[in-house]
């Protein structure tokens, strides 16, 4: 076997374990990126477990291992944190590449656009977008995610200049939106100055839907709040745990 094809065999192996994790939204890392590492976390894991029945990933692991334990760096391993990274940001692309070719040829869409804040404090606002796929002669409704964008200013113009530049970023015409989906947050189910009203000044065709799950919640809080004894029942038993 040529190096030229032992590497594209280690190299599919990796990329087919980085789908995998993906697919099932697991986790990589862990706290250890050693081999033999029960720490080591999902990917370093199922490589360890391949390399068990594949004769050529086992003697990839096998250098590895080697190195670590004496301290050493390989020049190239690519089963490091930094090129889990570097893969996964490759699978983002074409995946992402695919899902835009999808919504330009369905031309009509709707976006849906939420934010909260991760474990680094950081505001993350997840854009998702509907489009119908035609199949041969069959239409699927599908529902993508597109991106994650840092949110830091919450006005419901700061929100929606986001939203379109967001868009234009990917080449998305937001004439061709036909529907915006928001919680019912004032920024952004505002009449006069949310986000929804600032996007239809510039599509009217743009609709505004609001979140049928945070409308019951709403619904379900105001009823509540008419109860007195409701009302003091929880806050009575919380102030008591």
């Amino acid at each position: 076997m040529s190096e030229t094809e032992k590497w594209r065999n280690i190299l599919t192996r990796i990329i087919d374990v980085v789908i995998f994790l993906s697919q099932r939204g697991l986790a990589f890392r862990s706290s250890s990126q050693r081999i033999d590492d029960i720490h080591n976390g999902h990917f370093l894991g199922i490589i360890e477990l391949l390399a068990n029945y594949d004769p050529i990933l086992a003697e990839h692991v096998a250098k590895v291992r080697a190195s670590q334990e004496k301290g050493e760096r390989l020049q190239v391993h690519y089963i490091s944190g930094s090129s889990q990274v570097e893969f996964i940001s490759n699978c983002t692309y074409y995946v992402r590449s695919h899902i835009l070719d999808e919504i330009r040829a369905a031309k009509y869409y709707s976006v849906m656009v939420d934010a909260t804040p991760d474990s680094s404090h950081v505001e993350q606002t997840t854009f998702i977008i509907r489009y119908l796929a035609k199949d041969d002669t069959e239409f699927e409704l599908k529902e993508r995610f597109l991106t994650f964008v840092d949110c830091c200013k919450k006005t419901g113009a700061d929100l929606a200049s986001l939203i379109m530049g967001t868009l234009k970023h990917f080449v998305i015409p937001i004439k061709h939106c036909r529907e915006q989906g928001y919680d019912n947050a004032p920024n952004m189910s505002g009449k006069y100055n949310g986000t929804q009203q600032h996007i239809l000044a510039v599509n009217p065709l743009c609709i505004y839907s609001p979140c049928a799950c945070h409308s019951l919640n709403l619904c379900g809080l105001d009823s509540a709040s008419c109860c007195m004894e409701a009302v003091t029942f929880f806050w009575s038993n919380a102030n008591s745990l």
